[in-house]
């Protein structure tokens, strides 16, 4: 249920009118509508003019303070420390809880953003709530003081010895916020307390994890209380611990600025932003001319990886959307504001101010905010599926985007608020982006904005969020499983007569033949029937072609159903639809986005825009979504599917898509006569 207080939600957000858009479901402009509600404004047709956000400090300070009093506001609910905070009608895991069972990780991940705001040379330190004044810099104490402390009610506990650990991920952004505000806390906190800080942190590097992206956890861990030891005698870090977890990390580095999240294996997401490059960040800002040569090494790295960074967001502002922890939402600015303050950022102030302001922007009006709980919500948006959360997420997750509030420690002076925007990549021009080492391709249409990402290998887990043959800033993917099936938007998946079915949704190998095709080869199994599969995407503009080359055996025949991306409606959207015999067309009545497929070679017969399983309330984004489809009969043996697929936020006539699928693309029929 819902928070019941005396005080207004309203009064909070209605100091600026755009805050009021986080409270319905329909508000975000480039994606269009998703409930009930007035059509958003467009000013500017989107793709067809550059247009500034709008938004300064004032913006972001609105934003940060909402979210800050929604916290204040829960903790002291939950207790008088602000060491801990349960949020209303949130999900409670046992992952990192006090004894008394309450949540400590939504207090964790505030904590960077409160740090930030307190390092600032200026900016109002302090937040009221209820009519009640709180300073920042008491509530960080108090929150440090009774978390680390073993006789204290709320104490974080310590992590145990013999098994990995939250607290372990938790302290390396606790570590980093006492870094960040020591000169101007660090006195408020007596020898013994700051010996409390010390035991807790130490305890959380007790076991080594350096199977994946955690080792950048202790590392940064014993960076800050390396950093800190220089003046406070309490603290002590340990260097060849924080070497051995750097060594980890180095072998998990892949090229191109990119890490795989393993040792071995072939994992691209983007953990690459919001761990591999602002934890490097993090230890560097601290401890980094200590280690001159690891500097040099992560530097160069980061400086790869921020080079096409500005390519991976859409005209919309939103990142394409891809891969786990997606709640995040704009921890994906973290390194970016991190890289800048440090003289890191490539590209011009202009630049960096449009991929933080949209992105900023295009999340938050998109409804993060759940305003009758004072809390980011656990969905992207108000009716969005809560499968975009993993079975880790808990109420206190969400805040882990908390951290690009870093930005908050810039003086209102730095250019950071006041430089002149400047165009994305896709909002100056088409673009085709190969990054080679973790296989990625990135297309853009400056046009309508989109943003499409392909991958050419995988081996990560979590089916649903990794395995479609690609992925748009305009197109949200079905993220929920019926059944524990992957629902088919764009892929081409397989179903028995008896339901059993199968798609892309293991790993899978493949390569970038071009900056405009990929080709994969990977296997499904439909009941008892092993399917294998190689097939090719070739991209033209905002068409993809995509051709398969399917063999199985055994004695049943298959459907086999090519699917376009999944085009999102509001609650109460029907699609308008367009159909011929081996072709359909659907277009969302408001957004005006459309998709497109017509069978090609093998399929021989359209299926009109509808969910999954008779579920249409499975999408990462919108309350609903449909797929259009072609489709084939297959008996056992060697087949060839052939059929192009079309999706635009700004779509061509009917007429133009037809005229401009009548003809294969050489690719495509060199890859039908040729194979891999």
């Amino acid at each position: 249920m819902g928070r019941q207080s005396s005080r207004k939600n309203s009064t909070q957000l209605n100091r600026r009118s755009f805050l009021k858009k986080s409270t319905a479901a329909a508000f975000a402009p480039a994606l269009g509508m998703l409930a009930c509600g007035p059509e958003p404004e467009k000013a500017v047709p989107e793709g067809m003019a550059f247009q500034a956000s709008g938004y300064s400090f004032a913006e972001w300070d609105e934003i940060f303070r909402t979210i800050t009093e929604g916290f204040i506001s829960n903790a002291l609910r939950t207790s008088d420390t602000f060491a801990v905070c349960d949020y209303w009608a949130g999900t409670l895991l046992d992952n990192f809880i006090t004894a008394a069972t309450k949540t400590c990780d939504s207090v964790t991940r505030i904590m960077p953003a409160i740090a930030a705001r307190i390092a600032s040379p200026d900016g109002d330190k302090k937040i009221t709530v209820d009519g009640r004044t709180f300073d920042l810099e008491d509530i960080f104490v108090s929150a440090l003081v009774h978390a680390t402390d073993p006789e204290s009610k709320d104490f974080w506990l310590y992590p145990p010895k013999d098994r990995w650990s939250q607290r372990q991920v938790e302290s390396s952004i606790v570590a980093w916020s006492l870094w960040l505000t020591a000169e101007k806390l660090m006195d408020r906190f007596s020898p013994q307390q700051r010996s409390n800080i010390q035991n807790w942190l130490a305890s959380c590097t007790v076991q080594t994890v350096r199977e994946n992206n955690w080792a950048l956890f202790t590392a940064v861990n014993h960076a800050a209380r390396m950093a800190l030891a220089e003046r406070w005698p309490e603290f002590s870090g340990d260097p060849e611990f924080f070497r051995a977890d750097l060594e980890a990390i180095d072998s998990m580095y892949q090229g191109d600025g990119w890490y795989h999240d393993s040792p071995e294996g072939h994992e691209y997401d983007y953990y690459n932003f919001w761990v591999f490059a602002s934890h490097n960040l993090y230890w560097d800002a601290m401890v980094g001319e200590r280690f001159p040569g690891l500097r040099e090494k992560f530097r160069s790295r980061l400086k790869a990886f921020l080079e096409t960074v500005p390519y991976f967001f859409g005209g919309n502002g939103s990142h394409v959307l891809f891969g786990r922890s997606l709640i995040y939402r704009w921890a994906t600015l973290t390194p970016l504001v991190l890289a800048y303050r440090m003289g890191l950022w490539p590209h011009s102030i202009g630049l960096l101010r449009r991929i933080c302001n949209r992105n900023l922007q295009f999340l938050w009006e998109a409804g993060a905010w759940d305003p009758e709980n004072e809390k980011l919500r656990e969905t992207l948006c108000p009716h969005s599926s809560r499968a975009i959360c993993e079975s880790y997420i808990n109420h206190g997750h969400p805040y882990w985007g908390m951290q690009a509030f870093y930005a908050m420690s810039f003086p209102r002076s730095d250019p950071f608020w006041s430089a002149g925007e400047e165009p994305l990549p896709v909002e100056k021009d088409d673009f085709r982006k190969v990054i080679a080492a973790p296989g990625i391709l990135l297309h853009g249409t400056k046009r309508t904005g989109q943003v499409q990402v392909l991958q050419s290998v995988c081996t990560k887990g979590y089916r649903n969020k990794y395995y479609n043959f690609s992925y748009s800033s305009h197109f949200p993917f079905n993220v929920e499983m019926v059944d524990n099936l992957v629902p088919p938007d764009c892929s081409l998946s397989f179903e028995e007569a008896s339901g059993a079915y199968g798609r892309r949704d293991t790993p899978y190998t493949g390569k970038i033949v071009s900056d405009r095709q990929l080709v994969w080869e990977w296997s499904t199994n439909v009941g008892q029937t092993e399917v294998k599969v190689k097939s090719a995407a070739y991209l033209d503009d905002e068409f993809q072609w995509r051709a398969h080359i399917v063999s199985f055996g055994g004695e049943k025949s298959l459907t086999a159903l090519e699917s376009t991306y999944a085009l999102g409606l509001g609650l109460d959207q029907t699609p308008e639809t367009r159909r011929g015999e081996t072709w359909r067309y659907g277009r969302a009545p408001v957004s005006g986005h459309a998709v497109f497929i017509r069978a090609i070679r093998g399929f021989d017969r359209g299926c009109n825009p509808e969910g999954f399983r008779g579920r249409e309330n499975l999408n990462s984004f919108y309350p609903r979504a449909v797929q259009a489809s072609v489709a084939a009969e297959l008996e056992p043996g060697r087949h060839i599917l052939a059929a192009a697929t079309y999706a635009s936020p700004e779509p061509l006539t009917i007429e133009e898509i037809l005229a401009k699928t009548l003809t294969i693309p050489l690719n495509i029929n060199i890859f039908i006569e040729k194979g891999f």
